[in-house]
């Protein structure tokens, strides 16, 4: 048996994804046989080559003011090289807490009032982003062959009509898990250089790809455009979003030493048990993240089998465990989603928390062992069927 059919227990210990009271206020019912499939973390345990090292760190007993030591930015350039065959210097990456607070910050620096602009649908986050920094603009991404992809010239469009400043960019796409091409990303950036924006990109999702299609980051296009930053970390890839740390990639001296600044005047940094974090994750967890990706590919298959047939639609993902499932007989996807929960217990992520261009999409998180995902696809399966508004 695999570690990973073995999922944590994660109820009453503060798991947001677990907890009663907020089921109860998001999908109001209180039933104890529940299925959560919607928070974006996973149910594994960590490697225990990765928790050796986690406990090593605890039983020192030193908790006090330190520096960031070398060893953290070696295992991050290490797992570029290595795993995402993406070459950095040490200098570009500067240590931050969470990465949605350390994007804050990015966005608060580059926009200068101006709407920063993103691709719905989108993680939602992108929303408040935007809303406290200049507004926000969106562009529907385009829908072909069960992906999305970008419009180029409404892009174009919109940047000139609403005088952008700022690109917020999901790379990999969240919700839809799509691995963008290089062509596209390529397209993106030269747009952006031509027209004056800078582009923030989240690439959180980029360590787990289970596609054959080559992740491409955009450090690779940071010679080719200076206005770039990447914000990234191990919080999905090894569940650590607790520790709110993580780490932005910024190659341009200038604009690295204005977020340095910028983090500096609110004595902002990483965690002391974060840097720890992320160094044991990226140094002993290489093979665990391995078997992960297997694993996640075979919850993949399992989804294949229990939607098939179904009057509704998926887009496989290239990279993550998210899947985003269009509800062709259901209009009012709010409601079946309360209904779903109320039920069945399996509570999945309404589309609408992803901005605008939804439609009738919900989200299903698979992060979890195959058998409890089983039953609770199964149950899916059956409300569906004989679903009727």
């Amino acid at each position: 048996m695999s570690t990973f059919d073995s999922p944590l227990d994660r109820r009453g210990n503060g798991s947001k994804k677990w907890d009663k009271d907020y089921i109860q206020r998001r999908f109001k019912t209180s039933r104890e046989d529940i299925y959560p499939l919607f928070i974006a973390d996973m149910d594994f345990r960590q490697d225990e080559a990765v928790l050796k090292a986690f406990h090593a760190f605890i039983e020192t007993g030193d908790f006090g003011y330190f520096d960031v030591l070398d060893s953290f930015y070696d295992t991050i350039q290490s797992w570029y090289q290595d795993k995402l065959d993406t070459p950095i210097e040490k200098e570009w990456i500067v240590p931050a807490n969470g990465t949605i607070a350390s994007m804050h910050f990015a966005a608060d620096l580059v926009s200068k009032g101006q709407p920063i602009m993103m691709l719905t649908p989108v993680y939602g986050i992108f929303k408040d982003i935007a809303s406290n920094f200049g507004g926000m603009v969106t562009v529907p991404l385009l829908e072909a062959d069960g992906a999305y992809l970008i419009d180029f010239a409404q892009l174009e469009k919109e940047i000139i009509a609403q005088n952008v400043g700022t690109l917020l960019f999901c790379n990999p796409h969240n919700p839809s898990g799509r691995i963008w091409s290089y062509e596209e990303l390529q397209g993106v950036v030269r747009l952006c250089k031509k027209r004056g924006v800078t582009i923030l990109s989240d690439e959180i999702h980029g360590e787990l790809n289970l596609s054959e299609k080559p992740f491409v980051s955009l450090i690779s296009f940071m010679e080719e455009y200076e206005d770039i930053i990447v914000a990234s970390s191990p919080n999905k890839t090894f569940n650590l979003s607790g520790l709110t740390a993580s780490y932005v990639i910024i190659r341009n001296p200038k604009l690295r030493q204005a977020y340095q600044r910028e983090l500096a005047r609110f004595h902002i940094t990483i965690n002391r048990a974060g840097m720890s974090f992320i160094t044991a994750a990226y140094e002993h967890g290489r093979d665990w993240h391995n078997d992960l990706i297997v694993y996640l590919k075979g919850n993949m298959a399992l989804m294949e089998e229990q939607l098939a047939g179904l009057d509704l639609e998926w887009m496989r993902p290239d990279s993550g465990f998210l899947v985003w499932i269009r509800l062709n007989k259901v209009t009012d996807v709010d409601r079946f989603v309360v209904e779903l929960a109320q039920e069945t217990g399996v509570l999945i992520e309404i589309g609408s928390r992803f901005v605008a261009d939804y439609g009738n999409y919900v989200r299903l998180n698979c992060a979890t062992s195959h058998g409890f995902l089983g039953e609770a696809l199964d149950k899916f399966r059956n409300f569906y069927q004989n679903y009727a508004e």
